[in-house]
């Protein structure tokens, strides 16, 4: 039992390592890359973060470097965390340009979720199959012979995507029969054998009393892969991305509420470090393990996006508001102030990741 967790942990670990870490260089390649296309001079580009174990190589300004700990990446900007004379420096550069490298990081991450289930989208192009159980008496279900145990297909020819994000698999399901209620609909359904057929049936229109469409519970889903074309994925990418992004402000608006209201209470569905090292391990045994990595990659990449985002020092968020605010105010250089700020909240940070962590550790015994 022990082993069993050692090696569960020994495969879970590299495997965030593996996410994480290329997601933060993607991330800080957008502040290289727009500091560059401006004119602001990068002084490192660092792989992991210090000690510094060694200098990779050098170019014309900057210095790429190998830091131990293998945990994401930096940019060091001049002028960024000090004064500076420079005349490329971040400090000295127009609110435009500071903005505009600050932003970058934000937008390589979304970026690279809209890709990454883009590959998803066209390559695999899953599908969410719901398994249903007994029709109840009475019901559209019943009256077409439907069984426990067979699973939906589609719905007048359309098939849902694992890409629509919900509070379950089988979200979209049910919201796509409730909006088709009293209709006439074609289903086309599976039996345990996976023989397809087709039924055309009225469905039911919900009464507070028979609160249903088809008249059916679904236990779960299984996704299917299917053939999939790039026009579509790129839609299905783009939506898919956009829906992760509006779970995870709701999620963050309910994490603030538990910390205000329960702060010694676990926070329902959201994960830290820790939880998502367990999710990582517990699909990589899937039989779509790369499908689901790579999904779970890119709400990562677009939760990185949306944290970052967040007007919250030492966040690209907070310093962005910190830039507004210095130029509205009329200060110049690097003060004690904006430094103090940046180490407050980097301890109110790490104080949070620990919080957080404290409940996956306890949740991952359980």
């Amino acid at each position: 039992m022990i082993l069993d967790g050692v090696f569960f942990w020994a495969r879970a670990i590299p495997l965030l390592l593996l996410i994480l870490v290329p997601l933060v260089l993607v991330h800080e390649f957008g502040h290289f890359l727009v500091a560059r296309i401006v004119g602001i001079r990068v002084l490192e580009f660092g792989l992991g973060f210090p000690p510094r174990a060694k200098v990779l190589f050098r170019d014309h300004e900057t210095d790429y470097t190998l830091n131990w700990l293998p945990i994401g990446g930096f940019v060091r900007l001049e002028g960024e965390e000090a004064n500076s004379d420079d005349p490329r420096s971040f400090v000295g550069a127009p609110l435009w340009k500071q903005l505009t490298v600050l932003v970058a990081g934000v937008t390589m991450n979304v970026l690279t979720a809209v890709f990454l289930l883009f590959i998803v989208a066209w390559v695999f192009n899953p599908v969410v199959q719901p398994t249903i159980s007994a029709p109840i008496a009475g019901s559209p279900a019943a009256a077409a012979g439907l069984q426990e145990g067979d699973r939906l297909i589609s719905l007048d020819g359309y098939q849902h995507s694992a890409l629509e994000f919900g509070t379950d698999t089988t979200k979209a399901w049910h919201d796509d029969l409730a909006d088709h209620a009293g209709r006439s609909v074609t289903l086309v359904v599976a039996d345990k054998n996976g023989v397809q057929r087709t039924v055309v049936l009225t469905l039911h229109t919900p009464t507070a009393k028979e609160n249903w469409a088809l008249g059916v519970g679904m236990n779960g889903a299984s996704l299917v892969n299917t053939p999939g074309n790039p026009v579509q994925a790129s839609s299905l990418a783009v939506d898919g991305t956009r829906r992760a992004m509006s779970l995870i402000v709701f999620a963050l608006g309910d994490l603030v509420g538990n910390i205000a209201t329960h702060p010694t209470e676990a926070p329902a569905g959201v994960s830290g470090p820790v939880g998502i090292t367990q999710a990582l391990g517990t699909v990589s045994t899937e039989p779509n393990s790369l499908m689901l990595l790579l999904m779970i990659a890119a709400v990562i990449s677009a939760n990185l996006a949306l944290v970052n985002v967040l007007p919250f020092p030492p966040l690209d968020g907070g310093k962005m508001v910190i830039m507004v605010i210095k130029r509205v105010v009329g200060a110049k250089g690097v003060g004690k102030v904006e430094q103090f700020a940046y180490l407050a909240g980097f301890a109110v940070l790490m104080a949070f990741i620990a919080w957080i962590s404290f409940f996956d550790v306890i949740r991952a015994g359980q």
